[in-house]
């Protein structure tokens, strides 16, 4: 009796594994790397929101195919120095098979390294930094433009449109700040538009000092390279102090929060953007909606490039799987990203359309095909009106 309760006992404990086995085989897990603390938390939060969406929609598919698709937000507070510890929680938990972040391209740059190894993808829904897809990567993509599009059509605007005579750039030293400002100096000597002077700035009293010397400066237009924590507390001290010259920044002031808390300083900003309201997008109805219905709050445009790139990370692991349905590998879903053609959507039934912001393809390099950039402007209620938009194939930034 003893010996056939014990064949019996074992045989229950080996189901039990195998069932465990089997339950942890059958989950797909998708990071979102994203600021969810901090002064970056409003647009870290749009990334997330957007993901979540996207994987909330697919997840009945995946059900479907044998997988429960999780998401696993990750915060990185925006800094480059926690991103190791965070790429590591991410390449610990071996369910998680794609990543969509970061948001700052300092963030991506380190994260981007330590998943080399083991060929995570990352499709990042915000980082333009340009170095971004000049590292031989096969495991990163991302879906907006890069500084260097921004650099050319933010000095197509200062030289065609404002006329500037002459512009003072500022830096708020992050890694995106200095790639975006100095994509723009290097368009503007090419269209011989005089640079004033060319500093960092990023705490209260560089922000002082920045506000001194554009006020004894010439310039007529100030142009800013950061985020909007820095960017909204820059302009309201050059308003306060008088100076009139254009405030003009990059999509780093692309969120709500900016004019939170810019307030009636953001009046006349004029900036770059990759990114762009959702309004802008010819399908985008449908999805303002049911962001607005599941959040309570309308979407900015990192949401939804948040949106497509989970859309495309999801559509390459389901190609990856194959007809067999297999769990496929974090090397495989690598590949079958760059392999991703995801055709232009112009109706709002979400069931035939992947994407919101046009097609997506991408090059070698990760860099999409075919990308966009917008220009800006906040009218005196503060309201953000396109002024301008270019379509950037990614052959001409090479």
């Amino acid at each position: 009796m003893q010996h056939s309760w014990d064949k019996r006992w074992k045989r229950a404990v080996l189901s039990a594994l195998l069932l465990t086995g089997m339950a942890e085989a059958a989950t797909i897990k998708i990071a979102t790397v994203s600021p969810l603390s901090g002064s970056l938390t409003p647009i870290g939060s749009e990334v997330k929101r957007g993901a979540e969406l996207a994987v909330q929609e697919q997840a009945r598919a995946f059900k479907a195919l044998g997988y429960d698709l999780v998401l696993a937000p990750y915060d990185d507070q925006a800094s480059a120095t926690l991103a190791p510890q965070v790429a590591k929680t991410i390449l610990a938990d071996k369910a998680i098979i794609g990543v969509v972040g970061a948001l700052n391209s300092s963030v991506s740059n380190v994260l981007a390294q330590h998943f080399a190894a083991a060929k995570l993808a990352m499709i990042s829904p915000a980082s333009t930094g340009d170095q971004l897809t000049q590292n031989g990567w096969s495991h990163f993509s991302r879906v907006v433009a890069p500084d260097s599009a921004q650099g050319v059509a933010a000095a197509d605007y200062l030289a065609e449109e404002l006329k500037a005579r002459s512009v003072f750039v500022i830096s708020d030293n992050t890694a995106y700040g200095n790639g975006l400002t100095r994509a723009l100096m290097a368009n503007l000597k090419k269209r011989k538009v005089p640079v004033a002077a060319y500093m960092g700035a990023s705490t209260p009293a560089q922000i002082a000092e920045a506000v001194k010397r554009v006020a004894a400066s010439s310039a007529d237009v100030v142009y800013f390279g950061g985020t909007d924590d820095t960017g909204s507390q820059l302009v309201k001290a050059l308003r306060a102090a008088g100076v009139t010259a254009t405030f003009m920044g990059g999509d780093g002031l692309d969120s709500p929060s900016f004019l939170q808390r810019a307030g009636i300083a953001g009046a006349g900003v004029v900036y770059s953007t990759v990114f762009g309201p959702p309004s802008a997008f010819s399908n985008a109805l449908d999805f303002s909606e049911r962001y607005q219905a599941a959040y309570k709050t309308k979407p900015s445009g990192v949401a939804v490039y948040a949106y497509d790139a989970t859309n495309t990370l999801l559509s390459a692991i389901k190609a990856a799987m194959g007809s067999g349905r297999t769990l496929p590998t974090r090397a495989q879903v690598s590949a079958a990203v760059r392999k991703v053609n995801l055709p232009a959507c112009f109706n709002a039934d979400k069931s035939r359309c992947a994407t919101v912001t046009g097609a997506i393809a991408f090059q070698d390099n990760g860099e999409r095909e075919r990308s966009r950039v917008m220009m800006m402007r906040f009218d005196d209620v503060l309201q953000a009106q396109v002024v301008k938009v270019q379509t950037v194939n990614a052959d001409n930034l090479k």
